[in-house]
């Protein structure tokens, strides 16, 4: 659930410290190497890139949930808590605009995201150069699903302060999520470029490279930045993603342990720069699966990222998938219903919470969210699946006897068949060596099956109701105690690929 404190610390970030407890005179930025001090809070998390798979399991034929493992995690940046550096030539916000941002706070710390946005605009129009505002504002038309305002309103900041990490930071997960990644990385580099001491920006940038496969690229930039400041956290992960991406996992997993880690005595291993960093524990919960096969050590990691970031739409994701797989129906609902309200237009969010949903045989609500899913991206294959186990779910709990119910049975499987044909249509050559290939069909062997047996049920269910004849029971029930519809097991354990490799962009 997303708390008040969840939400208030995500507008705190670029904001005016007197209204979270801090310094009035904070209006504005944190020092342009808060690297340095080895604790960096995202403020804010995007909805993240396409996902790739991992299987979720309340019985053998559990459908796929879509885990978020990208290729990169997020970088964000630090949050606004302390003043800025003397001449850094940003501007302080006007006293009538400061009014208005603190109305925009307290709207936000509520819930009420229209009176929020109202303010902080209000904020931005009293004083023009209220770069707080406009980031802030943006903040909020994403959570309202309003993507190319938020743009803008990130491009408004921008204008105003050109190396604001926050907005460079937000502007590029909005950019990446529309699939304009190459945009994303030019206006990265630009700034990097531009302003050298802004290590924020550049390992954003370093990241933002791995995205687009520039691997050796972002580890260079990554060790330029811990060249002059060796305990940059950004820097750091940056060049453990790029491993990652390389498939050197070993690596990877070693730099996050000792992001986190230190180099502590046993009995305190963590004093690493790190620690308090979400996307930390975040990418180390996704390296346990990879490297170790340590599922519950994954979700500790996922939780710990969330427990440090609430508004972590992707480890809230992740969390939500295995909680799945682990059968903690609710506490996957409750973390992937999360992860829909703070990036309302991340596609896979929704297909994962609708695919919890069937899990706990709430049909109309699973339904609702795969319809979303295919609304926000058509190009996901992967709902077809799930909506091919949710269509053979809901059949196997009709009752096999009274002609209503035979006949809306042969629905449920027909549109189950119809639902895995799609899935194999769009994957195309593709299908051949698809992890899901086998399981597929099996599905469609088992499907045909049954529309023949029920449908030779409701023949003759028809028949004696035409002769008057009494009803001989439930023979429609397939033999074996086969509900109709019953999936399969997954091929190969329901792997999709290599083990959550990272997803592309």
């Amino acid at each position: 659930m997303l708390t008040r404190t969840g939400w208030l610390r995500v507008i705190c970030a670029a904001g005016i410290a007197s209204a979270c407890g801090g310094s009035e005179s904070t209006s504005s930025q944190t020092n342009r190497n808060p690297s340095s001090s080895g604790n960096e809070q995202p403020a804010v998390r995007d909805a993240g890139p396409p996902a790739m798979e991992e299987s979720t399991s309340r019985d053998a034929g559990a459908p796929v949930a879509q885990v978020e493992p990208p290729a990169v995690v997020d970088a964000g940046p630090p949050p606004e808590t302390t003043p800025p550096p003397a001449g850094n030539g940003r501007p302080t916000m006007s006293g009538g605009a400061r009014d208005q941002y603190r109305a925009g706070l307290q709207a936000a710390q509520t819930g009420n995201l229209d009176q929020a946005r109202a303010a902080f605009e209000g904020a931005l129009s009293a004083d023009p150069r209220a770069y707080q505002a406009a980031y802030n504002a943006g903040i909020i038309a994403e959570r309202q699903g309003q993507d190319s305002q938020a743009d803008s309103l990130y491009q408004r900041s921008l204008s105003i302060v050109p190396d604001y990490e926050l907005a460079v930071v937000a502007r590029a997960r909005l950019l990446l999520r529309a699939r304009r990644s190459t945009e994303a990385v030019t206006m990265a580099a630009d700034i990097a470029r531009r302003f050298p001491n802004n290590y924020t920006v550049r390992a954003e940038y370093a990241r933002l490279m791995v995205v687009a496969q520039r691997y050796n690229e972002a580890i260079e930039e990554g060790r330029r930045i811990l060249r002059q400041d060796e305990r940059n956290v950004g820097a750091k992960l940056a060049i453990a993603e790029a491993y990652r991406a390389q498939g050197r996992l070993d690596m990877a997993l070693a730099i996050v342990n000792d992001v986190i880690h230190g180099s502590g005595e046993p009995e305190q291993p963590d004093n690493g720069p790190g620690v308090g960093d979400a996307r930390a524990h975040y990418l180390r919960g996704l390296l346990r699966v990879e490297v170790e096969r340590n599922v519950p050590g994954a979700i500790l990691s996922f939780q710990r990222a969330v427990e440090l970031d609430p508004q972590f739409s992707e480890a809230r994701n992740n969390l939500g998938v295995y909680l799945l797989q682990a059968g903690n129906y609710q506490g996957a609902i409750e973390h992937l219903r999360a992860a829909t309200l703070l990036s309302p237009s991340w596609a896979r969010a929704h297909l994962n919470l609708g695919d919890a949903l069937r899990a706990t045989r709430d049909y109309p609500g699973a339904t609702t969210e795969l319809q979303r899913a295919q609304q926000l991206d058509a190009s996901i294959v992967e709902v077809h699946y799930n909506y091919g186990r949710l269509y053979s779910e809901q059949a196997r709990e009709i009752a096999s006897t009274g002609l209503d119910n035979l006949n809306r049975k042969i629905q449920l499987l027909q549109q189950a068949q119809a639902a895995f044909t799609r899935f194999r249509d769009n994957l195309g050559p593709g299908y051949a060596t698809h992890p899901r290939h086998d399981d597929v069909e099996q599905q469609l062997t088992r499907l045909q099956s049954l529309v023949e047996r029920t449908t030779r049920a409701r023949d003759r269910e028809q028949r004696r109701s035409r002769s008057g004849t009494p009803a001989a029971g439930s023979s429609a029930t397939p033999s074996g105690g086969g509900d109709a519809g019953a999936p399969a097991a997954p091929s190969g354990g329901g792997s999709s690929g290599s083990a959550d490799a990272g997803a592309a962009h």
